[in-house]
């Protein structure tokens, strides 16, 4: 009885393999791309080292104004993007971003998005960014102070 379940299960399987249809390259990766362009090596070259000389970051890595999009990488100090980040945390979008997909039209966010803004562009900012600083001057300070002096 096993002998006859394994060969009509075999002849099934068997079966099916024989219809099976295989798929064209094309349909899964599209067209072949051309190899000919109209650039010439020494073009594309002179454009890359173009493209290269200004730095930039992707325009969805930034919350907030277009002109804080525009800021070179590493143009901002340890103290400017911590009081930055503590800015985005007490306005609260650090819930939002937690999930897969936030619900970035919805009231709550407009306001708190507001609201980030809003501290992100007044005296609120200069203030944090004091703060922070002052906070690394007396770490280090007290770690100097514990680490004994070398003579």
């Amino acid at each position: 009885m096993q002998a006859k379940q394994i060969l009509g299960i075999s002849a099934f399987l068997l079966a099916g393999a024989v219809s099976a249809q295989t798929v064209p390259a094309e349909a899964w990766v599209g067209a072949p791309i051309a190899t000919t362009g109209t650039m010439s090596r020494g073009e594309v070259t002179a454009e890359l080292q173009r493209s290269m000389a200004t730095p930039r970051t992707p325009s969805e890595q930034w919350v907030g104004t277009p002109a804080t999009a525009s800021i070179a990488v590493g143009a901002m100090s340890r103290a400017e993007v911590l009081a930055d980040l503590s800015l985005f945390n007490k306005a609260g979008l650090r819930d939002y971003a937690r999930y897969d997909s936030p619900d970035a039209a919805g009231p709550g966010y407009a306001r708190r998005l507001a609201a980030y803004r809003q501290a992100r562009d007044s005296d609120a900012f200069v203030a944090e960014v004091q703060r922070i600083e002052g906070m690394r001057g007396r770490a280090m300070a007290s770690t100097r102070a514990a680490s004994p002096a070398a003579e």
